[in-house]
């Protein structure tokens, strides 16, 4: 699975903080867990907010997610929890939602999405047509729309990467 987000260190933290996010959500990250790795015991995403109404959303949307929390960094407990999540506990990987440079597919992905939009879109871009591919996050879920001419579509990008 494609992992394109950056792990969350105490220096990025204190920079988001800075930046007037005050709410964090945590979730089951299950892209950025190793599954080789027998010491990594599970991977988690912290999606930083400004605004509690926006994090109240996300977090409820987490239904599933026995792993969910809505963390509140003005609460002293919460703060000191943030900063241990952010020095990368033994076992565990935390990651942010921040992609470190500008997303382009790999070659695989693009393989797939050129699979994908011949199969099931119907659209027939020649060779030398562009197919845009954009990744956008929503919940914590990774999506992706795909434009071609006046067409457009956003779907999961696991609907891509199991196609």
């Amino acid at each position: 699975m494609h992992n394109p987000f950056v792990l969350l260190t105490t220096r990025l933290l204190e920079s988001l903080i800075k930046a007037g996010n005050t709410f964090f959500v945590r979730q089951t990250y299950v892209r950025g867990k190793n599954q080789l790795d027998p010491l990594n015991k599970a991977a988690f995403l912290f999606t930083h907010y400004t605004d509690y109404s926006r994090a109240k959303t996300h977090y409820d949307a987490l239904d599933n997610d026995p792993n969910k929390f809505l963390y509140n960094i003005t609460e002293p407990e919460h703060y000191e929890k943030m900063f241990i999540a952010a020095s990368q506990p033994e076992g565990f990987h935390i990651y942010s939602p921040l992609v470190p440079k500008p997303w382009k597919p790999s070659a695989p992905i693009a393989t797939r999405i050129r699979n994908y939009i011949n199969q099931k879109m119907g659209w027939n871009p020649g060779r030398s047509d562009a197919v845009k591919a954009d990744l956008f996050i929503q919940f914590g879920e990774l999506f992706i729309t795909l434009k071609f001419g006046i067409h457009e579509v956003k779907l999961p990008l696991a609907e891509i990467e199991n196609f």
